[in-house]
């Protein structure tokens, strides 16, 4: 019996290390804060993807690093692990699609644990998308994105992501172009903002204050725990 397609949904996360992330605030963060932080949105961001329906697999991908246990960082047991793989984010995005493709995924929503605030009707959204469109993207604030989903299978996904600055302000502009120069049509969320640098941490701090989803628990504690000015 032929397998049914599949649906996965991807989150591409630094492993969490001492001095390794979200360095841009520190200050006003420690390193130590910083790390705490950026785990506070990593247990977020899993807890968001573990509100989707189960027939979306979800998956983990750290960068290579220490062994992440779950006693350090709160994960669901629905969440597989992967690594990425690859000499620059666009490497270890190919690599990452062609694993999935290989295991028969017929759709891949790849989102970092940067922008915690994306919520579950968006990621609805970006799946409903790629049944029309062949790609979907979510635009950050800094110009880069938070979002980046594929129809698959696809026959060529190698270079798809050559030649784009990643982490620049031009990072979505070059990747829609890329997208588009392969012929693929490019549906577009709405925009969202990362939590790279203080005046967005602060805005964190306010825009939880409005929101009641669950998953984002994790980082109302460290809010209430850590109080960064």
């Amino acid at each position: 019996m032929k397998q049914k397609p599949r649906a996965a949904l991807v989150i591409f996360a630094r492993a969490p290390q001492l001095g390794s992330v979200k360095t841009r605030l520190v200050p006003p963060l420690s390193p130590a804060q910083a790390l705490s932080f950026h785990m506070a949105c990593l247990e977020s961001t899993a807890r968001l993807t573990a509100s989707m329906p189960q027939r979306i697999e979800k998956w983990l991908y750290l960068t290579a690093g220490a062994a992440v246990g779950r006693r350090q960082i709160h994960l669901p047991f629905s969440l597989h692990r992967g690594k990425q793989r690859g000499s620059d984010l666009g490497r270890r995005l190919e690599a990452a699609l062609r694993e999935r493709q290989r295991e028969g995924a017929d759709r891949v929503v790849v989102i970092g644990s940067d922008c915690p605030l994306l919520s579950p009707r968006l990621l609805r959204q970006a799946f409903s998308a790629l049944e029309s469109a062949s790609a979907v993207l979510g635009p950050a604030r800094d110009g880069g994105f938070y979002l980046i989903g594929l129809a698959l299978p696809r026959p060529k996904l190698r270079g798809l992501f050559d030649r784009v600055a990643w982490g620049g302000p031009r990072a979505f502009r070059q990747v829609r172009a890329r997208l588009q120069a392969a012929g693929l049509r490019v549906a577009r969320l709405p925009g969202l903002y990362d939590v790279d640098t203080a005046a967005e941490l602060k805005r964190m701090a306010r825009d939880l204050k409005q929101r009641r989803s669950r998953h984002l628990a994790p980082l109302r504690a460290w809010f209430r725990q850590v109080r960064p000015d």
